[in-house]
């Protein structure tokens, strides 16, 4: 298995510990000094950051998967771009949204993680 392999493999399991809700298993994969941007959210910090945007985003929308479209890798750095499908809570409309993530990695773990997406689908009930 390539490196590159290897650091998709890595998030590919992490997010799905992080669906699964298993915070006090997720310092494995982030360094002490974590770091996590999601659109223009604040930053957050560290697993404890994560985990509160997550129950944040969980209680706006109920995400169902996605689509990933490409993934590339370069000195630590992978990025990850996919369509995200999510069931807004309010109205219980599905969502698809265009999402470009990137990792930075030092070693086997992640100290950055930023999330360019339109979040602002989140928590609106009028959309034409």
């Amino acid at each position: 298995m390539d490196n590159r392999s290897k650091l998709f493999e890595c998030v590919k399991k992490m997010e799905e510990d992080v669906g699964m809700k298993k915070w006090d298993q997720l310092a494995v994969y982030f360094t002490d000094d974590f770091k996590y941007k999601v659109a223009n959210k604040p930053v957050a910090h560290g697993v404890e950051g994560l985990k509160q945007y997550m129950l944040w985003q969980n209680a706006l929308v109920l995400w169902k998967g996605h689509e990933i479209h490409l993934v590339a890798e370069q000195d630590h750095v992978l990025v990850v771009e996919v369509t995200s499908f999510f069931q807004r809570l309010a109205d219980e409309k599905v969502i698809s949204i265009p999402c470009t993530d990137i990792y930075r990695f030092r070693g086997k773990k992640i100290y950055d993680w930023r999330v360019y997406a339109d979040i602002s689908w989140f928590d609106q009930t009028v959309i034409t």
